[in-house]
């Protein structure tokens, strides 16, 4: 029978702190004065304890590395970037990631602004020109003497 199956969590939990040396002293004592009086308690503490051989000569038994295996781990695991480089580049994806949205955002304003100046958003037409006779005139005279001058440097 298993008596850590009889043995509260509670217990179990204190059991596995006090096998692995996490309790303080006061602790400890305490965990002692109670194996010495409940006998399940102690039954089940010894329990722990050999499974905890039994699984340590398993494993030691069948789980031996290859050579070279733990200077290759610890060879991949200095490689890994440190916490700095992973918040710096974890920064560095949260900037992008603000840079698309906020040009995904101008690209929208600069269409919307587009389609609004042509005349799409707020009905107006831009099929016609409306000047009066002597603004065409002034512009016309203007872009003759730019061509002329453009002209004249080519020369």
């Amino acid at each position: 029978m298993r008596f850590s199956q009889q043995v509260s969590e509670n217990d179990q939990r204190l059991l596995y702190r006090f096998l692995d040396g996490e309790l303080v002293a006061d602790e400890a004592a305490a965990c002692r004065a109670r194996l010495e009086r409940e006998p399940l308690l102690r039954q089940c503490l010894q329990e722990l304890q050999d499974g905890a051989r039994g699984f340590a000569t398993a494993r030691a038994e069948t789980m031996a590395a290859p050579a070279g295996f733990n200077a290759k781990v610890l060879a991949a695991a200095r490689r890994l970037p440190d916490r700095a480089a992973l918040r710096e580049s974890e920064l560095g994806d949260r900037m992008m990631v603000l840079c698309r949205r906020l040009l995904i955002a101008a690209a929208i304003l600069f269409g919307i602004g587009s389609l609004w100046h042509s005349g799409l958003l707020d009905g107006r037409s831009t099929d016609s020109l409306q000047a009066s006779p002597a603004a065409v005139e002034r512009e016309m005279k203007r872009l003759d003497g730019v061509i002329q001058s453009w002209g004249d440097r080519t020369k």
